[in-house]
């Protein structure tokens, strides 16, 4: 199994650059300086298409690629976001990670933070409520192969307060099990989505889209 990740994060590290480019998420994630249409509509809240309505108007400064694709410097977006009484750039949405394997913990929390999101991570009942008492995550993200925690008891647990009933999880699992009966059992109070591994990356961010 590590191994697998092991060979997985080689792959995805050659996946980044294209990824990146292509696929339009942050284009220099380590500093954030350059952001893509696709950030800057999420960060605004709005749609991708408006964000390149307003490159190519004018009303957002941006540099073109030379395969057509926008670049915005934080800063621009800034002073759009300001002109205009935009959200607030600078409110990341948290995501809970909750497994033990630290492979696996490394290798999800590359994918969120690829996707702008900040991480949290915890593998009991105590640092999960910690956890989402702190950050007040957006969605959960949870393997079903836990020692300390029974994933139909945590989504029982959640479902008993408030605050947390609706808080949205995206399941990993290495198994064949079926989960359709537990998506059935909560389908009023929340959505949870199933991937197997190993993970498709563009699944990956697809289901995660359709979570937060």
């Amino acid at each position: 199994m590590i191994l697998f990740y092991r060979q997985l994060n080689k792959i995805l590290t050659g996946f980044v650059f294209h990824y990146y480019i292509i696929e339009g998420v942050t284009m220099l994630k380590g500093d954030g300086k350059i952001i893509s249409t696709e950030e800057a509509a999420r960060l605004l809240g709005v749609s991708q298409q408006s964000v390149r309505k307003w490159c190519q108007s004018g009303k957002i400064q941006a540099r073109t690629t030379p395969g057509g694709f926008y670049k915005i410097e934080r800063s621009e977006l800034e002073r759009f976001r300001q002109e205009f009484n935009m959200p607030n750039l600078d409110s990341n949405e948290f995501v809970l990670i909750i497994e033990e394997n630290k492979d696996k913990i490394k290798f999800i929390s590359g994918l969120l933070e690829m996707l702008d999101y900040d991480v949290v991570t915890a593998k009991d009942l105590i640092s999960i409520g910690i956890a989402i008492g702190n950050t007040k995550p957006s969605f959960l993200v949870s393997g079903t192969k836990l020692t300390k925690i029974d994933v139909k008891n945590l989504l029982t647990s959640l479902s008993e307060n408030d605050e947390t009933k609706h808080l949205s999880m995206l399941l990993i699992t290495g198994d064949s099990e079926n989960y359709d009966d537990l998506i059935a059992n909560y389908k009023n109070e929340r959505k949870i989505s199933v991937l197997h591994e190993p993970i498709d990356i563009h699944q990956f961010k697809k289901e995660v889209e359709s979570l937060s």
